[in-house]
């Protein structure tokens, strides 16, 4: 069935496609006719993992053979896997004593990587758990019920305890204890046995060990070594879900050949990320309570197509083109910029080759001209060649100098290489159904894009390569963000562009921001008084705060200051 759904779907592309004339140049009538497939209804937000995303893949990868282009990898495929969080974990994971259904998160917690099979069977409980705990009990095919007492560190739970169920035979395991932070109990996950294993809390402990007496008093014989083990006569049905999902996507990677023999093994990369987030069921949404189809037409559907009409200019004149350039369509960068990292972690090409990354994210509504680059401080002459490159003023250009920052110019940064983010900013539908064709300003995009092919023609012809330099310590890397509890409920402004306070590019409705009065365009100065002049300021305010709190927000509106009360 699946395999139908993708040869009418590309039927169908190429019959609108041929609708139209080619054209070596960027054209408006190209750029819209790619993004309107990319980001139809039909391809249901290309989530990864997904037909639609092969789909979107298969699409991209013929293009760029009809551009000539080489293909590299597998046919143009570069594959590769990951985990995804499991939605359907807390769903799909149960535990019920003697029929009685418990709440996850309430009554218990389900530590685990692979899940489990079903386990209905008979608990028997085995005191502290230790070896000498099993003697007069069997607990083979049944539930070791195991106290684990209140004088314990709450880091990681004793490996060894499961390791011994595990060996004595029991199907499965269940911790439990009379202390209320027994939901802090955490466990290695290198060290999970592969049967069902619950972690109860205090009342639903209580409820489990009823047939044998108090929790309290279970635990004070605990610590006097006078209790027996002993069955509790009690029969309990539990399942452990997957906590991961394995989901299978690609890359597509082709590649221009270079003229010049001394340069064609120098390489510049063109990339951008073609996924999306579905229906917005696997998270990422800023719409959450609504199940639609999110089609990213300006989150990525702008970028890819630009990037396509770019390789085909640059195609036309392949004896001018004296550096070889790369183009990469990205998937799974909004799990985390995993294809761009599986991209530069691999062997396609020779990673200390590459002399530029270009990566064109979200430029399908540029405003009042304008254009963001981000990258211009990863190399001497940067600032200089987008300047140049502008000399008509077509663009007010915002030159942004760090490398770091949330999309894939991040995975080639932090290998040393020079980058050029293009972007033209953030906007209200940005992560929501409603991030729409019928927005896209395609005049904007087609200037963009020219512009983005000029610079990658000077990148590939220029007489030596640019001069790496480190932009930044600062970055919004997975890897270095700081935790955050709470959620303002605002979008804010990433780009870095300013250090005179955090702009509100959004305001979600009904969140602690648009309940306290806080308003899109105003400038977040200060939080609990200390000043806040940019995201990483406002980052790290954030992950200092816990739910249920009360904060002071400061924004400058219209030039006047306002404090507003907000509670998270």
């Amino acid at each position: 069935m699946q395999r139908i759904i993708l040869i009418v779907l590309l039927f169908v592309s190429s019959t609108l496609f041929a609708q139209i004339k080619r054209s070596a140049n960027i054209t408006n009538n190209e750029l819209f006719y790619h993004v309107n497939f990319l980001a139809s209804d039909s391809l249901k937000g290309r989530q990864p993992g997904t037909v639609q995303d092969k789909i979107a893949a298969k699409y991209i990868r013929d293009e760029f053979r009809e551009y000539g282009l080489t293909l590299l990898g597998k046919k143009g495929y570069q594959f590769f896997s990951f985990k995804s969080f499991n939605p359907e974990f807390e769903k799909k994971t149960n535990l019920m004593i003697n029929g009685e259904k418990l709440e996850f998160g309430r009554d218990f917690s389900a530590p685990t990587v692979n899940g489990s099979d079903s386990l209905c069977a008979e608990a028997i409980f085995v005191g502290k758990g230790d070896e000498i705990s099993y003697q007069n009990v069997k607990v083979r095919r049944k539930w070791a019920v195991i106290y684990y007492p209140n004088d314990q560190k709450y880091e990681y739970l004793n490996a060894k305890l499961l390791e011994v169920a595990k060996n004595q035979g029991a199907a499965g395991i269940i911790i439990v204890s009379n202390d209320t932070l027994s939901k802090y109990i955490d466990v290695d996950f290198r060290n999970i046995p592969n049967l069902p294993l619950f972690i109860l809390s205090p009342d639903a402990s209580t409820k489990l060990l009823k047939p044998i007496g108090l929790c309290s008093d279970i635990a004070k014989k605990i610590k006097e070594s006078s209790i027996a083990s002993q069955p509790l006569g009690v029969n309990v049905c539990g399942k452990v879900a997957k906590l991961y999902n394995l989901i299978e996507t690609q890359n597509v990677v082709a590649m221009l050949p270079g003229s010049d023999p001394k340069l064609a093994n120098e390489y510049i990369v063109i990339g951008a990320h073609y996924d999306h987030l579905g229906m917005g069921e696997m998270g990422g949404s800023r719409a959450p309570d609504q199940l639609a189809i999110h089609n990213g037409a300006d989150d990525n559907a702008s970028g890819v197509v630009s990037m396509l009409e770019i390789a085909q200019k640059l195609a036309s004149e392949p004896k001018k083109i004296k550096r070889s350039i790369v183009f990469v369509a990205f998937g799974a960068e909004e799990k985390g910029l995993i294809g761009s990292q599986r991209f530069v972690d691999s062997a396609l090409i020779p990673i200390e080759n590459i002399k530029a990354m270009i990566n064109l994210d979200m430029v399908g509504r540029l405003r009042n001209r304008e254009l963001e680059v981000h990258g211009a401080k990863t190399s001497l002459e940067a600032d200089s060649i987008l300047n140049k490159l502008n000399s008509d003023s077509l663009f007010h250009l915002k030159l942004v100098p760090d490398g770091f920052g949330p999309s894939d110019h991040a995975s080639f940064y932090s290998k040393n290489i020079p980058v050029f983010f293009i972007h033209t900013g953030l906007h209200e539908d940005y992560h929501t159904p409603n991030d729409d064709v019928a927005l896209l300003n395609i005049e904007g995009m087609q200037q963009v894009a020219s512009y983005t092919y000029r610079l990658a023609f000077e990148l590939s012809t220029m007489q030596k390569p640019l001069t790496f330099t480190k932009s930044s310590t600062r970055s919004l890397s997975s890897s270095r963000t700081p935790k955050i509890k709470v959620k303002l409920g605002i979008m804010p402004d990433v780009s870095g562009t300013s250090d005179e306070g955090l702009k509100v590019m959004g305001v979600t409705e009904g969140k602690p921001a648009e309940i306290a009065g806080i308003q899109v365009g105003d400038l977040i100065i200060a939080i609990n008084q200390k000043p806040i002049k940019n995201i990483y300021d406002y980052t790290e305010a954030l992950s200092a705060l816990e739910p249920g709190t009360k904060i002071t927000v400061k924004v400058l509106r219209d030039k006047n200051e306002i404090e507003f009360s907000v509670e998270l």
